[in-house]
């Protein structure tokens, strides 16, 4: 007798790749607001006495032994933002800096009103432009509420008064950059662009070490600077932190941070400290001991551009990566295929390791760097990412826009290898649907079921880092479509040894007329595919697939929301039934 699973097979899903990311959209412009920086006005005889030239300064790359670092050329340093960065006091993991304390400096770009007077400022070396550039004893120029509302469309009258909390991020640079560094600054002026306070802080890791990214793929460099390399890294996320200290501590800007919605952006390095700020652990020895970082339950949110995530033999995030379990937080990892320095596979490792949301956008022979032919698809996926995870008033669709992004349009060829939605917090009558996994028998189980949960974690299944949302009950609000979703047991003795799940009636009857499977009646409520088997904006489809198990080993279903996921379980042979149900994000 035939499982009843291959009769269904005909209108299986089998031959599709993509059930929720489907959506290819046209690269993003500059955004609607005119932007202002803070004040890095600096003093050209004091970088011509250093012998430097200003880059170098920036930088902090000494010179004949002596130590240089933006802060020794600021023509307004009362007006700059300077702050000192407290080191934990830990001397096996920061063998120089442990107890005391490090001076950096910060540059912050921002929307300011369009009326803003100010001049452009033209940085020594590069000719780059800083923006509207904070004069000297002024304070910043933040938007108001009114003017930040309008730049989304939004008018309401009477204006409301003050200035807008802005949804702010932190930025840090690659390995031996600065944040006003060829690139690096445009992708700050970006961001503020978009109706982003952007903070970006001068690193200057070279004060702390003289070894390169490159070099790790050198045994041999690697272990004669391996300690120093350590304690810099490890002091990227020291920084950042104290940089959002002294931000919601400044009188000029802290009036302009929303801090229920802060955000990280690391280039390189940068990326990797924007891990170690969610909660990745960090390898400190060439024997891959690990250790934890620095982290900041602020930030909530965070990109990777081309992340630095480790060599083969030298992981960034412990043996394995298995330190990149402790991320919780929505992360999206932005990589080339053809990068070499930060290779993508490494990221992708570490990515799978993550718990919360993650995804994992692939440039096609992009190497190591941020250069203008990205600037379309990296904005576009960046901007898209941070407005839908930090859940910004002014874009309410912004997550059923980026659920349903696969690409951008024109530029570099770019395509999502990971994603993974991790629910938002349940709201009243919702519960989460978690998946489980049994190594002896190589079977997934979702269920939000505490009792069943209980059963599975006594029995040594673990918890996969997979959920998604559904109702406890059926919601009050008439206007919501949600139905009851069937379940089936199927016993072990003599049945299929899996659980079933199906919101559609039909399935539910034919299920019942075949031996083998215990209903276990309603699991939870859901929302039904429509007569195409699609689902409305807003939602995520559900994906079924079988294992061809029944009669010749124990059958099993997995349920996901992931098209990633869905892509590897038909590589691995199981058949795609299509999608089943719909899932609130």
């Amino acid at each position: 007798m035939r499982h009843w699973l291959m009769v269904l097979a005909a209108t299986a899903g089998a031959g599709a790749v993509a059930a929720n990311h489907e959506t290819v959209s046209p690269a993003i412009g500059a955004g609607p607001f005119a932007v202002a920086c803070s004040n890095v006005a600096q003093d050209e005889s004091l970088i011509a006495a250093l012998g430097s030239t200003p880059q170098e300064i920036w930088e902090g790359r000494p010179r004949d032994g002596q130590g240089r670092y933006v802060s020794q050329v600021l023509a307004a340093p009362g007006t700059a933002i300077a702050f000192e960065a407290p080191v934990p006091d830990q001397r096996e993991i920061y063998p120089r800096f442990a107890g005391g304390t490090v001076p950096y400096v910060a540059i912050v770009c921002h929307p300011t009103p369009r009326s803003n007077p100010d001049p452009d400022y033209v940085l020594p070396g590069t000719g780059d432009v800083v923006p509207r550039m904070q004069r000297a004893g002024a304070a910043p120029r933040l938007l108001s509420r009114a003017e930040y509302l309008e730049g989304f469309g939004i008018f309401l009258s009477p204006p409301p008064p003050g200035p807008a909390p802005l949804p702010t991020i932190l930025f840090s640079h690659g390995l031996g950059g600065s944040p006003i560094s060829p690139g690096y600054l445009a992708a700050m002026v970006d961001l503020a662009s978009q109706g982003f306070l952007v903070a970006g802080v001068f690193h200057g890791d070279p004060r702390f070490s003289r070894i390169r990214i490159e070099d790790l793929r050198d045994l041999v460099s690697a272990l004669a600077e391996f300690d120093e390399f350590v304690e810099l890294e490890l002091l990227r996320p020291v920084s950042l932190r104290a940089l959002l200290d002294a931000l919601l501590a400044h009188p000029g800007f802290a009036p302009g941070i929303d801090r229920e919605r802060i955000a990280g952006f690391g280039a390189s390095l940068g990326g990797q400290a924007m891990a170690n700020l969610l909660g990745a652990r960090l390898t400190v020895g060439l024997g891959l001991a690990c250790r934890d970082t620095v982290t900041d339950p602020r930030v909530k949110a965070a990109v990777g551009l081309v992340p630095y995530a480790g060599q083969t033999f030298l992981p960034s995030f412990c043996n394995d990566q298995v330190g990149a379990w402790n991320v919780e937080r929505p992360y999206l990892a932005i990589s080339g295929t053809a990068d070499s320095t930060a290779p993508i596979g490494m990221m992708e490792q570490a990515l799978n390791r993550f718990r919360g949301s993650r995804y994992l956008v692939a440039l096609e022979g992009i190497g190591h760097g941020y250069t203008p032919d990205m600037r379309g698809d990296v904005m576009t996926w960046t901007v898209g990412f941070l407005e839908a995870y930090l859940r910004i008033a002014a874009r309410p669709d912004a997550i059923d826009r980026f659920i349903r992004l696969a690409s951008v349009a024109g530029g570099t060829v770019d395509s999502l290898r990971v994603d993974a939605h991790a629910p938002f917090p349940p709201g009243p009558d919702e519960l989460l649907v978690r998946e489980f996994y049994s190594r002896s028998l190589n079977h997934f189980v979702s269920t939000g079921d505490a009792g069943i949960i209980a059963d599975l974690l006594a029995g040594g299944w673990l918890p996969t880092a997979d959920s998604f949302k559904a109702y406890s009950r059926m919601p009050p609000d008439t206007l919501t479509r949600v139905a009851p979703v069937c379940h089936f047991y199927g016993v072990p003795a003599g049945g299929p040894d899996s659980r079933f799940y199906t919101v559609d009636p039909a399935e539910c009857a034919l299920v019942r007329q075949w031996g083998g499977w215990h209903d276990e009646g309603t699991a939870f409520h859901i929302q039904p595919t429509d007569a195409g088997r699609r689902c409305p904006a807003g939602h995520l489809e559900v994906v079924r697939h079988y294992n061809w198990g029944y009669p010749w080993r124990p059958s099993n279903h997995r349920y996901t929301t992931s098209d990633s996921t869905a892509r590897e379980m038909d590589r691995h042979g199981w058949l795609r039934e299509g999608t089943v149900m719909c899932a609130r994000p």
